[in-house]
């Protein structure tokens, strides 16, 4: 059975399970450029001044002038959800009702997902096109799970050059509940012909290892998205490492 190290820690696995934004992709360069438009947009139909659109960003747990992400904010939980909720709380402070201000935000937000060219938008980390191959030639097969859509993480991942390394992408779209819960991991491990406890779980936030955890597969945390070694530790990972160049075979 092929070997995984991560951390000092070994994992005797055959399947590795990654998250995408923050994990296999720059988290900051996609999304903060996404939540760039979105908050443009927002403040230009609403007619939002400079304090009101700094609480715009607030409550989506960024700082756009500081290049933010709040590791315990709504965006980085990667829940499109809670991103939603929070704006549309913000926006009735300013005076707007329920229904109008979750119209503005539905005709913002399907706006930007025709406008942002999601293409140009991933960025690879480092090393990850060195990686891939090589957890391939030792037979390990490897998934995405991602909270984010599908088709977007095929888009962004055959924007690189990377879809064909997968033998199987699963998105929120694809399960009843997303991370935390286990169902986006069970249901790669299933598809892979795998059983969970011989997968291990690759992730930049708490929410990845939860799902692990949950799942009964290994955890991995990384440093290159947006949440902390308190955060990973706190969360038990099995192995916290600073990205998924670390990893070994």
């Amino acid at each position: 059975m092929p070997l995984l190290r991560a951390g000092g820690n070994d994992f005797n696995c055959q399947a590795v399970l990654f998250d995408k934004d923050g994990t296999l992709i720059d988290f900051k360069y996609m999304w903060l450029e996404w939540s760039r438009y979105v908050v443009e947009q927002v403040a230009a139909v609403v007619g939002l001044g400079s304090l009101q659109r700094g609480m715009l960003e607030q409550s989506m747990g960024i700082d756009l002038a500081a290049w933010y992400v709040d590791p315990q904010g709504p965006l980085a939980g990667g829940s499109m959800t809670a991103v939603r909720e929070s704006m549309l709380q913000m926006l009735q402070t300013t005076g707007l009702g329920e229904y109008e201000s979750g119209a503005v935000l539905r005709q913002v937000l399907k706006k930007a997902e025709d406008a942002v060219e999601w293409e140009k938008l991933a960025e690879p980390v480092p090393g990850l096109h060195e990686l891939l191959p090589k957890l391939r030639e030792r037979g390990l097969k490897l998934a995405v799970v991602t909270a984010d859509a599908s088709w977007r993480a095929r888009t962004s991942l055959t924007a690189l050059q990377l879809i064909d390394c997968f033998d199987v992408v699963v998105g929120a779209d694809h399960v009843e509940k997303s991370k935390p819960a286990p169902d986006m991991a069970l249901l790669a491990c299933r598809i892979l012909g795998v059983e969970p406890g011989r997968a291990v779980v690759v992730g930049d936030t708490p929410r990845d290892i939860m799902m692990a955890k949950d799942a009964g597969a290994g955890s991995v945390g990384v440093l290159s998205g947006v949440s902390t070694r308190e955060q990973f530790t706190a969360a038990q990972a099995d192995a916290i490492i600073g990205s998924v160049a670390e990893l070994a075979v």
